[in-house]
């Protein structure tokens, strides 16, 4: 994508201590390679924050804030209110940003014209800046009321969410503020998700007491995913339970051969839960019969990233190679399905039909 300063602007917020990581932070969004950036800052601490450029490289840069120390949730709420474009991305002082991480999420929105927000994978960093893990999960909505799995800096999106539909960071659930922010976002839109790492969490530097190392705190974690559970219960009951309704209707659809009814439950399944290995399998098969190998191959492919029953779901896509002429991968899959499951019955009796290899 041939990203030009005719794009949407982008508002990169900035929660900011003063401390000298902001330097760094900075420096990553300078390195942008999106073209149409402004940066605000926050400055979170109060008065004492020292001052700052009127630009961040090439990009405007404006030192906000009203001379008082403003807590997490409020600094992000102000944030938010203290920009008119259409699209906002976080970064706090003590992270960065890939130099392709606007300009790769910008291309994924604007391709998903039906979404509000997309998140990239993130790089999760100790206390030495070297790499612990990467978080890298498809959007599922049922799922992110379980886990966050979108850290703040990871998402862009639009600022409809905060000016029409009321999406703001509440203090009451401590350090997950973030995290409720997301599900508030969740009820309002579906989310595009990017594999790419391309922003780095310095997890274990920072107060929050929500990440790595020293800035971990067992007490302050407790705390917050008890207040997200005690505040979002109701909402994730009712997700639970339409889920459920939905996979059911579509099973008696497919025990009463109406393939199509079938298909629309599970896809309405799927838009809450898209994870769930079952579902997609039962998709995937739907698709399969009508020869639809590339779409039940992508759902095979995602029902294959959730543990348990991998080694049936490796021998659904050994039935796709077989449809297109393909004997050699789908004997692969087969001997992976078996290292998986030793002397998996179905997957042993496949492999011994396929043709000898030449």
């Amino acid at each position: 994508m041939n990203i030009t300063s005719h794009e949407p602007s982008v508002s990169v917020l900035i929660r900011s201590m003063g401390r000298p990581s902001l330097d760094n932070a900075l420096a990553s969004i300078a390195e942008q390679i999106y073209a149409n950036l402004d940066v605000v800052v926050v400055a979170a601490c109060g008065d004492s924050h020292p001052a700052l450029p009127a630009f961040c490289g090439r990009f405007p840069l404006r030192l906000v804030g009203n001379g008082n120390k403003l807590p997490r949730a409020e600094a992000a709420n102000f944030l938010v209110a203290s920009t008119q474009n259409q699209f906002c991305v976080f970064l706090d002082d003590d992270d960065t940003h890939a130099p392709n991480h606007v300009s790769g999420l910008m291309e994924s929105l604007l391709r998903s014209p039906e979404s509000r927000l997309a998140y990239s994978g993130i790089r999760v960093l100790n206390e030495r800046g070297d790499e612990h893990g990467i978080i890298a999960s498809e959007y599922d909505r049922l799922a992110l009321h379980k886990e966050n799995y979108i850290q703040l800096g990871a998402a862009v999106f639009m600022r409809t969410l905060y000016t029409i539909d009321g999406c703001r960071f509440d203090p009451s659930v401590g350090a997950y503020d973030d995290w409720d922010f997301w599900l508030q976002c969740s009820e309002h839109t579906d989310f595009v998700f990017r594999r790419e790492a391309t922003t780095n969490w310095h997890a274990a530097v920072g107060e929050s007491g929500a990440g790595l190392g020293k800035n971990r705190s067992t007490d302050i974690n407790q705390a917050s995913m008890q207040a997200i559970q005690t505040k979002w219960q109701s909402v994730r009951d009712d997700l639970q339970g339409e889920f459920v309704a939905r996979v059911a209707e579509g099973q008696q659809a497919l025990r009463g051969k109406a393939y199509a009814k079938a298909e629309s439950y599970f896809r309405a399944a799927l838009k809450i839960h898209s994870g769930d290995q079952a579902t997609l399998n039962s998709l995937a098969m739907l698709l399969y019969a009508r020869r639809d190998y590339d779409e039940a191959r992508k759902h095979l492919l995602r029902a294959a990233q959730t543990p348990g029953g991998l080694s049936d779901i490796l021998c659904n896509l050994a039935l796709i190679e077989i449809a297109v002429k393909k004997p050699d991968l789908a004997r692969r899959l087969l001997q992976h399905a078996i290292r998986e499951h030793p002397r998996h019955p179905r997957a042993e009796a496949m492999l011994a039909k396929l043709p000898p290899t030449t």
